[in-house]
Order: structure tokens, then C-alpha cells, then sequence
């Protein structure tokens, strides 16, 4: 399934920036995320947590309802999957540091998890 993780500016609703992704199934509120892009390497990642699902749908129908003998099906335009900005065990260097002030508030939630989160620099000699 085609979707668009749209992840929020840091305690708001309003959009940051969005990725596409070809994901096996949908995520649901709740779940945690993690995303690798090429500037981190491998496990360290861009943590979110999935806040809102949006559907787009489009019906060919302008009536509310179709008859028995004129039956039109609509189709799926769009799925969007809101995000907030988390801390998780691999979050990367940067992504924590930025993340660090909002962290210490309250502002920005921590994965749930008992995982062990070391940071990129401590493999640096």
C-alpha cells in the first residue's frame, strides 16, 4: 500500500515534511516508526510516532446512495499518515540532539521500549 508519512513540526498539527512509502500494511495510531535515510547509516534513524490516519477516497456517485442496477464503487485517491517527532533507541545523533530540549519537557515522546540506545559518536575513535 502506497502511503504519505507526513511528519509535524515539533508540538504542532501543522505539516514539516512528508515521505512517500510502498508499505506492507497500514500503520495505526500509536505505532513507532523509524525511518533510515542515506545521511545515517544502518540502525540509526529518524523516530516517529503515528498520530492520525487521513483517507482520501474518491465515489463517482454524486447521489448518496447507487440502485441495485446502477452499482458504482468508489476507489482509494490518497492515504495519509500523520506523524509526531519521537526519540527512539537508534534515533540518530542528530535527530536526538534536535529533538534533546523537547525531549527533556515533555514536548517530545520516547519510545516505550527497553532497548539499548548507544549514539553514533561513541563508535567514533
Amino acid at each position: 500500500m502506497k502511503v504519505t508519512i507526513i511528519i509535524r513540526e515539533l508540538g504542532r498539527l501543522k505539516p514539516d515534511y512528508s515521505l512517500d512509502f510502498e508499505l506492507p500494511e497500514l500503520p495505526r495510531p500509536g505505532d513507532y516508526i523509524s525511518i533510515n535515510r542515506p545521511d545515517n547509516p544502518e540502525p540509526y534513524s529518524e523516530d516517529i510516532i503515528v498520530r492520525q490516519v487521513w483517507w482520501r477516497l474518491h465515489h463517482p456517485e454524486t447521489a448518496g446512495y447507487s440502485t441495485a442496477d446502477n452499482q458504482k464503487t468508489g476507489k482509494l485517491v490518497k492515504v495519509f499518515v500523520e506523524c509526531d517527532p519521537a526519540v527512539g533507541p537508534t534515533a540518530s545523533d542528530h535527530w536526538r540532539d534536535i529533538h534533546s530540549l523537547a525531549l527533556a519537557d515533555g514536548t517530545v515522546e520516547e519510545f516505550k521500549v527497553a532497548r539499548l540506545s548507544i549514539r553514533q559518536d561513541a563508535f567514533k575513535g
